[in-house]
């Protein structure tokens, strides 16, 4: 077929890693990547064509508990340009989620088709190993840099929980996660050992992925039994069962034409086109009709495989983001993939295991896609990226083979006026329990928070009060879902619940 120049492409991808804590920042770290991505592509003055660079946030600039005191750049991409020797016209720095990289790429390809841009670096990184090392050892790291140059900074965001979530202990992801694979335990009718056993197996596979990935920030692969046998976080999850964000890791992509790859004489060998893309926002998790999965997700998925002309069964790379389980069986059993370790789900091993470098994880996966893909050009590839709490998803698929997608005129974006929602009602008396998490406090059981729905269908989320440990115990030792509760509104904290088993 005849490809015309303006067709969108992806011809370079760059990795880093530093796996020995050190003193780089997270910008040196993005650069090394930017440059790797710069050699790939084979071409001959790319920098110098880079007219945007695109930098996925950082965790230390997206929330207080990875805030750093040893400085930060004012203007990330102008970092990357300085150390690369580019000088874009263009200087992007995203909103947070784990989604942006897959969106980025399709914000740019749609960019590409219609002449706005012609050659774009997005890139990102991490370099918390780093952080925490030099706080734990009092040393004084400078990552400053000011510059000039204009930045346009999109902010935070969608926000992806409400106040009544926030306000019953729901303040870490690991919690909105717990109560969604929760769900999907009730949902399957598996006992907690039985279904930790499909966990693990499940991880396994995924770590013995991450032990032959050279990019991985942790060596040596584990065991299932090593995986269950971890320290406790919740009543359902161990430490090596989620993202590890202690890591110094980075990645890029250059995307550009045809007609530009041409001019630059970055080799065919190298173009990797577009074939399918889809992104939305789901709902609140309280407030998800089954708060076992996401729906958006799963409309996310089915319209960027359907554009694409494909079907799963015609496509043999696989990277479905894996900051929890349940964020990968979200698409699995939708997809009808099996979960147990028999079919590779993901390209570098997965966040608890390759390493959850921020919102940043899916340029990994979207790197080793490009780096593996041109080993067998018939090949295809699905990148599924996820942000917040099963909340922000971005899927693509992806071929050597030319695309004739439009993707100035392609219709991506899945509006949430699509869902389902329950209402959320603020002063519950009681309720029955539908899913749940107990959480743990350095092994020991600490605090439980239930998702409940009242008689007449109305969604609320409710935590034990600080010195009720009793029902704490209760949680573990008697099965919580479908039991009666009864709450008692904090008298000092507005949206605050607490409830205890009624009866």
């Amino acid at each position: 077929m005849s490809i015309s120049d303006n067709t969108p492409i992806i011809v370079g991808a760059g990795q880093c890693v530093e796996r020995e804590a050190g003193k780089t920042s997270p910008m040196g770290i993005a650069a090394r990547a930017a440059q790797a991505a710069i050699d790939a592509s084979g071409g001959s003055s790319v920098a110098e064509a880079i007219d945007t660079i695109a930098v996925t946030k950082i965790f230390s600039d997206s929330a207080a508990l990875w805030a750093t005191d040893l400085g930060r750049s004012n203007n990330p991409p102008q970092s990357i340009a300085k150390a690369i020797g580019a000088n874009p016209d263009n200087r992007i720095y995203s909103v947070t989620g784990g989604n942006v990289p897959q969106s980025f790429v399709i914000e740019f390809f749609a960019d590409l088709v219609e002449g706005r841009r012609s050659m774009v670096l997005v890139a990102g990184s991490e370099a918390i190993r780093n952080q925490r090392n030099a706080k734990r050892n009092d040393l004084t790291l400078d990552w400053e840099e000011e510059f000039d140059e204009p930045l346009e900074d999109r902010g935070f965001g969608d926000f992806v929980a409400n106040d009544q979530e926030r306000h019953n202990g729901m303040v870490m992801p690991l919690f909105y996660y717990a109560i969604i694979e929760e769900a999907r335990r009730q949902r399957l009718g598996l006992s907690l050992e039985d279904y930790l056993s499909q966990l693990g197996a499940l991880q396994q596979s995924f770590s013995a992925v991450a032990a032959q990935n050279p990019y991985s920030q942790f060596p040596g692969s584990m065991t299932a039994d090593q995986i269950l046998d971890a320290e406790p976080l919740t009543h359902l999850y161990t430490k090596r069962m989620i993202a590890q964000d202690s890591v110094n890791q980075g990645a890029a992509l250059l995307l550009t034409t045809v007609g530009k790859a041409r001019e630059l004489g970055i080799p065919k060998s190298n173009w990797v086109y577009m074939h399918g893309a889809a992104q939305g926002m789901e709902v609140d998790l309280s407030l998800r009709p089954d708060p076992s999965t996401s729906r958006m997700a799963e409309q996310v998925a089915d319209k960027a495989i359907a554009m694409s002309g494909k079907n799963i069964d015609d496509i043999s790379l696989i990277d479905i983001y894996s900051c929890f389980p349940c964020a990968v069986t979200a698409i699995t059993d939708h997809l009808n993939l099996p979960a147990d370790g028999s079919k590779a789900l993901t390209l570098t091993g997965g966040l608890p295991y390759f390493g959850g470098p921020g919102n940043n994880y899916s340029m990994h996966g979207i790197a080793e896609m490009w780096s593996q893909i041109r080993s067998n050009p018939q090949q295809y590839a699905f990148i599924h990226a996820n942000g917040g709490v099963l909340s922000k998803h971005a899927s693509g698929v992806f071929s050597c083979q030319p695309s004739a997608i439009d993707w100035s005129e392609a219709d991506t974006k899945i509006s949430q006026d699509v869902l389902e929602r329950k209402e959320q009602i603020a002063k519950p008396e009681g309720g029955t329990v539908i899913s749940y998490t107990v959480n743990y406090l350095k092994g020991t059981p600490a605090q439980g928070i239930v998702l409940c729905e009242t008689d007449d269908g109305k969604r609320f989320v409710s935590s034990t009060a600080a010195t009720d440990q009793e029902t704490v115990q209760q949680m573990l030792t008697s099965e919580p879902a479908g039991r009666r509760v009864t709450v008692t509104p904090d008298a000092e904290q507005e949206h605050t619940l607490h409830f205890q088993f009624a009866g």
